[in-house]
């Protein structure tokens, strides 16, 4: 294990899991004087403030806003990683929890390849200490967007490998550029995979299912009122399909942890997370979500019924959803997943729901 001090740069530090690495580092995981700064970077501007995380007897923070990953050349980025961090030259482990979500596969493995050689081709340079960088990649690694579920069929394992040609996602392209990069390097990676992420994010984030969820369920409490059965906005299979979820904080944990520990978890190793080793359903979350909001959740409806689907339902209730947030913040809802076709603005949890929370986890 690494046992003298680091400084630890997270880039896409406002996303759901980036946040989580940060705040984890603030809160001295896993042991205080591990790390004695840590810099979060990313794109759209914050405060601080706005970001909630922890600066009291924390390391020194910095936060490093406007940086572009997708613009420029590698020469133009590693000059403007060392104009914006002034001391980038004393960073030892890198936190890439980096994505842009693209329609078109060519153009979303090139357009995030682009990103993380842009990160790679400036820390090398700038940063003689640097020992480890650990990504996250996710499920779509093993299929689960395919027809039928992709020819890996659950339980899922890293020894899995990669799916059959002609399949092909940017987590291949990643692990051969992080490869061959640090081949004969004295610094080496690995990569975390959830499947789904539980957190929070300060800037709103297109794949935050606290926020869909949220949104849904406030709005329906507004227009049906308290006490009213909501149905799960789905099939009974799906009801009953089983699935893990990691928090935030626990892939932070993870990820902070394989980084310091290099020899047993570097060489491109994959490791699998979750929150809890058994399976849930939506059979077993619909009530206690939908408790949360002061509503009965209840099955899915019968076939034949016909009841509105999340994005459905608030585009007919739109007018009460921007009544109820009339201090519009930041985007959390703006994914295209099949019934999500919205995007909305929100201010405080608070002003849609009941004893709703900034740190979901």
């Amino acid at each position: 294990m690494t046992t003298s001090t680091g400084h630890a740069i997270v880039f896409g530090a406002s996303g759901l899991a980036g946040w989580g690495v940060v705040d984890q580092l603030l809160q001295n995981y896993p042991t205080k004087g591990t790390f004695s700064k840590v810099t979060a970077v990313v794109n759209r501007p914050i405060s601080v403030a706005e970001s909630l995380w922890p600066i009291t007897d924390s390391p020194a923070f910095g936060l490093v806003t406007g940086i572009n990953l997708a613009k420029g050349s590698v020469e133009t980025f590693t000059a403007l990683l060392k104009e914006k961090i002034h001391d980038i030259s004393t960073v030892t482990h890198v936190y890439y929890f980096v994505y842009m979500q693209n329609n078109d596969p060519r153009l979303e493995i090139e357009t995030n390849c682009g990103m993380l050689e842009r990160v790679v081709g400036a820390i090398e340079p700038l940063c003689p200490n640097f020992r480890f960088l650990a990504w996250a990649s996710g499920t779509l690694g093993y299929g689960i967007s395919k027809p039928g579920g992709g020819p890996f069929k659950p339980p899922y394992k890293e020894s899995m490998g990669r799916l059959p040609p002609p399949d092909t996602n940017f987590y291949y392209a990643f692990e051969d550029i992080l490869t061959e990069r640090s081949k004969g390097k004295n610094w080496t990676w690995c990569q975390v995979r959830p499947d789904a992420i539980v957190g929070f994010s300060p800037n709103g984030s297109t794949y935050s299912l606290p926020a869909h969820w949220a949104t849904y369920l406030s709005l329906y409490r507004a227009v049906e009122g308290e006490g009213a059965s909501v149905p799960y906005p789905g099939t009974e299979a799906s009801y009953d399909t089983k699935f893990t979820d990691a928090s935030s904080e626990m892939i932070a944990k993870l990820a902070i942890w394989a980084s310091l520990h290099p020899d047993k978890a570097g060489g491109g190793q994959l490791f699998n997370i979750a929150d809890r080793a058994e399976p849930s359903t939506m059979r077993e979350r619909w009530p206690a979500l939908a408790a949360f909001f002061g509503l009965v959740g209840v099955e899915p409806p019968a076939p034949g019924v016909i009841v509105l689907k999340p994005g459905e339902y608030a585009l007919k209730h739109q007018d009460v959803l921007k009544a109820k947030c009339k201090k519009a913040k930041r985007r959390v809802w703006g994914g295209v997943f099949g019934w999500i076709r919205l995007s909305f603005h929100f201010g405080p949890p608070t002003e849609l729901g009941q004893n709703q929370s900034h740190r979901v986890y």
